[in-house]
C-alpha cells in the first residue's frame, strides 16, 4: 500500500510539471485540469493513513463458585493468587510461582 502511495505522489509531481508547461504554453484548460489532478494526486499520496484504535478486552466468565483464594497449586500444594491466573488462547492457566508448573484449570462437574 505504500509503494502505491508513492507511485501516486511521483505522478501527481509529473502532472503539476505538465500543467504549469501547458499553461505556460497557452492551453490554459488543459493546464489547469492537469494541475487540479496533479495536486489531488500528491494530497492522497502524501496523506497519513486513518489509525483505529483497538481495545481487546477478554472476561473470564467461570461457572460454578469458585473461591481464588482458595486455589491450591495441584503440584506442590502452594497458595495461589489472582495474580498467577492468565488467559491464552481461550484457556485459563494458572502457573505457580513456587514450583513453576503450569497447567490448564479444568472444570469438573458439580453433580
Amino acid at each position: 500500500m505504500k509503494a502505491v502511495k508513492i507511485i501516486l505522489a511521483v505522478a501527481g509531481v509529473t502532472l503539476v510539471f505538465s500543467g504549469l508547461v501547458f499553461v505556460i504554453g497557452r492551453r490554459p484548460v488543459t493546464g489547469a485540469v492537469m494541475l487540479g489532478i496533479g495536486v489531488f494526486m500528491i494530497i492522497y499520496g502524501l496523506r497519513k493513513p486513518k489509525t483505529r484504535d483497538v481495545v481487546v478486552r477478554r472476561e473470564l466468565e467461570l461457572s460454578g463458585d469458585v473461591d481464588i483464594e482458595s486455589m491450591k497449586c495441584n503440584q506442590c500444594g502452594g497458595t495461589l493468587s489472582s495474580e498467577n491466573v492468565s488467559v491464552k488462547a481461550g484457556a485459563v492457566f494458572v502457573s505457580c510461582p513456587y514450583c513453576g508448573s503450569e497447567y490448564q484449570i479444568e472444570e469438573a462437574p458439580k453433580w
